[in-house]
């Protein structure tokens, strides 16, 4: 579909929209009708009713252009009399972010907390990166990722033609958060490499500057680099700021794979719920085969994440209680381990077709799920880092 042709066929304030709505993976009315910085939702409405908007009735937002249409509107040369200049793009940017954090804002009243969320972050990452924006909303939102410790994907389309590194804050936190995200996926070398540019940077806020500090302390650990390690877990935990609690949970760590378990064992009495501190003690008593004390210790953790209501840690502390009864109580293992199943079903989050709301009608335009760059997502809870 030739662009010209497209833009000739509609109104100027669908032309509008259209533009606004290019910026977008998906969107809904309300998305479209702020992206375009609009007081009412009726062109927005006019131009969803167009054939070359596609619609999953499954989606988190249900309405999306096909990506070949989206590029092509971005980059076309537009001649029309209304086409837009550089700094129409940058407000409609500047809206679509502020408009995606004001959605997720919402999440706790709509229910969809983190699967809104990744969504919103998916996009909006991408519009902070490609038009220079602030982080604005954006920081709280890295911060919420980031505790949850899910993993989920984030990271935009990578730029063809941009050689020039990291040149903003939100590049920065771009990378920041994919290298967080596949450092389960590479060797840690990799991820040691990725979060020392990012923290070499300089460019993200200190609460941001610090994530990266801690995770790139965590990969030198992972790569036998204690000193290293040391030294960033010991910054962060003299910060005193969202991370430390976790930091000197790594300090404990640490002692323990030095073999130095009275000083790892009395970190551990100062750790609190906050740094975990059963689960911590039962990691120092089983390497000493006190099997008994680590699966009550591990019990306890799992008990005190349930009463917090963060899943992940829960299922974590009843997995490591059931490995370490395998060794005492091989008869209760099955039971300890059927628990185990049940409290890992569903704490995976993955782009999936949302549980079905109600069947299209024979009116909606056919489109399946997977055709939808957002189709839904299944939450979960998972074990702060």
């Amino acid at each position: 579909m030739p662009i010209a042709r497209t833009l000739s066929d509609l109104t100027a304030d669908e032309r509008h929209v259209l533009r606004s709505v290019a910026l977008l993976d998906a969107f809904d009315l309300d998305l479209a009708t702020a992206a375009a910085g609009l007081p009412h939702q009726a062109r927005a409405l006019r131009l969803i009713k167009r054939l070359f908007v596609r619609e999953n009735a499954f989606g988190l937002w249900p309405y999306h252009l096909h990506g070949l249409i989206r590029s092509t509107i971005r980059s076309a040369d537009d001649q029309a009399d209304d086409r837009w200049t550089d700094n129409d793009w940058q407000g409609a940017a500047e809206r679509a972010l502020a408009a995606l954090g004001t959605q997720w804002a919402g999440a706790g009243i709509a229910g969809q907390g983190r699967m809104l969320l990744v969504a919103c972050l998916r996009q909006d990452l991408s519009l902070a990166r490609d038009f220079g924006l602030g982080l604005v909303w954006l920081s709280d939102a890295a911060w919420a990722y980031v505790s949850d410790s899910v993993w989920e994907p984030l990271a935009p389309p990578a730029q063809p033609d941009r050689t020039d590194g990291l040149g903003t804050a939100a590049d920065a936190l771009v990378e920041l958060l994919a290298a967080l995200a596949r450092r389960q996926h590479e060797h840690r070398s990799v991820t040691a490499s990725r979060l020392t540019a990012v923290t070499s940077s300089q460019l993200l806020p200190a609460e941001l500057h610090e994530v990266g500090v801690y995770y790139l302390a965590k990969a030198h650990r992972g790569l036998g680099d204690s000193t290293a390690s040391r030294h960033g877990i010991q910054l962060v935990a003299e910060g005193g700021g969202r991370l430390a609690p976790a930091a000197r949970r790594g300090l404990a760590h640490l002692a323990r794979l030095a073999g130095d378990f009275p000083t790892a064992h009395d970190t551990a009495q100062t750790l609190g719920w906050e740094g975990r501190q059963h689960r911590v003690e039962g990691d120092i008593s089983w390497p000493h085969g006190d099997m008994a004390r680590a699966a009550a210790a591990y019990a306890t953790a799992r008990d005190q994440a349930e009463q917090h209501g963060i899943a992940g840690e829960r299922a974590t502390s009843q997995t490591q209680r059931a490995f370490v009864l395998a060794f005492t109580d091989p008869e209760t293992t099955d039971d300890e381990l059927h628990l185990v199943g049940q409290l890992l079903t569903g704490l995976d989050l993955r782009p999936r077709p949302s549980p079905r709301r109600s069947p299209p009608s024979s009116g909606t335009r056919g489109h399946s799920a997977a055709s939808s760059p957002y189709a839904s997502c299944v939450p979960r809870s998972a074990t702060p880092a």
